[in-house]
Order: C-alpha cells, then structure tokens, then sequence
C-alpha cells in the first residue's frame, strides 16, 4: 500500500513537470503606438489640401501608414516627389 501511494504521488509530480515544460510562453503583443501628439484624425481629405497648401500639385497615391500617418506622390517644380504627412498635419518630402 505504501508503494502504491508513494508511486501515484511520484507519477503526479512527474507529469506536472512534463507539462511545465511542454507549455509555449505567451508573449505579451505591444499596441502600435502613434508618435507623441500624433492624432488619427487626420481625413484623406485634409492630408490632401495640407499637401497642395504647402506647393505641391497632382497628388496622387495617397495612402494611409499603420502609424496614422499619410504617405503620397505629388510634383512640385516639375519634379515628381514622395511625401509624408503626419497627424499634426506636418507635410515632409521623403528621400528616393
């Protein structure tokens, strides 16, 4: 009797070892974070005139990031340019 308690107790505290080790960690998912006074407000629409009242025409390939942001092609000076806008409203000729 002695033997068959002492067994069922060592088989209960092998198989909760077993499971400890089987078990997938869980790794917590971070929230994608705007930048700091960034808003999502910002409409197509107004991303668009912020762009043509900072100079630039023929918007086109307007495009809203993960971020919240705003990214898009226009011309200025005949010259064909990638653009960002930012929720503040901010317009920033990228780099080819």
């Amino acid at each position: 009797m002695k033997h068959i308690v002492l067994t069922t107790v060592a088989m209960l505290a092998a198989t909760g070892i077993a499971v400890a080790q089987t078990t997938t960690p869980t790794t917590p998912t971070m929230p994608k974070t705007k930048p700091a006074g960034a808003t999502t407000s910002t409409s197509e629409a107004a991303a668009k005139a912020q762009i043509e009242a900072s100079g630039y025409t023929n918007v086109k390939a307007l495009k809203r990031t993960d971020d919240g942001s705003w990214e898009a092609r226009a011309m200025k000076n005949n010259v064909e340019v990638a653009l960002s806008v930012d929720g503040r409203g901010n317009v920033t000729q990228m780099s080819r």
